[in-house]
């Protein structure tokens, strides 16, 4: 858990100590990305410089690379560029993976589980999908209505992914088997 400063909670010794083995394991490429893939929030070089342990240019010019291959995206805000990791890029990277490292039978069991989970939303609620709850909270509503909302919405997506991940399996098949 981090605290205020955004510096991690614990030794600062500790700290430094993690921060130069990470330093001395990686490239600075391997940092720059890293620190790309966990921005969600779009900042400049510097930023993003200052959490990769990398100097500025050294940050702009992997940077540049990244947008380029698609793991990050550039957007021009108040005459500075800034940076912010690339949805659709991380997207398809789980897709593969779920792809990869599960069965179609297993996937299509955590399909079947999802949808029992999404259904049992739906009764609890009297709701037909999670904005449709969200839209019925008052401003006295529990935080336990406001966790289930977030809860569904994490669900569908999670069920779209892992249908996602049989279609991908099942096109990458057949075009293997056509080649």
């Amino acid at each position: 858990m981090g605290t205020d400063s955004g510096q991690p909670n614990g030794d600062p010794g500790a700290i430094t100590e993690a921060r130069e083995d990470w330093k001395s394991s990686t490239t600075a490429l391997e940092r720059v990305q890293q620190v790309v893939e966990q921005t969600t929030t779009p900042k400049i070089a510097g930023e993003i410089a200052e959490e990769a342990l990398v100097s500025e240019p050294t940050a702009r010019k992997h940077l540049k690379s990244l947008v380029e291959v698609g793991t990050a995206a550039a957007t021009e805000e108040g005459g500075a560029t800034k940076y912010v990791r690339n949805e659709d890029t991380l997207l398809y990277q789980r897709i593969r993976e779920l792809a990869a490292e599960h069965s179609r039978k297993e996937l299509i069991e955590s399909i079947q589980r999802m949808k029992r989970r999404i259904k049992k939303f739906e009764d609890d609620y009297d709701a037909a999908s999670p904005e449709d709850l969200a839209t019925s909270l008052g401003s006295d509503a529990s935080e336990g209505a406001w966790e289930a909302v977030s809860e569904w919405q994490t669900t569908e997506r999670n069920l779209h992914i892992a249908q996602a991940a049989i279609n991908y399996g099942r096109a990458r098949d057949l075009g293997a088997a056509t080649q």
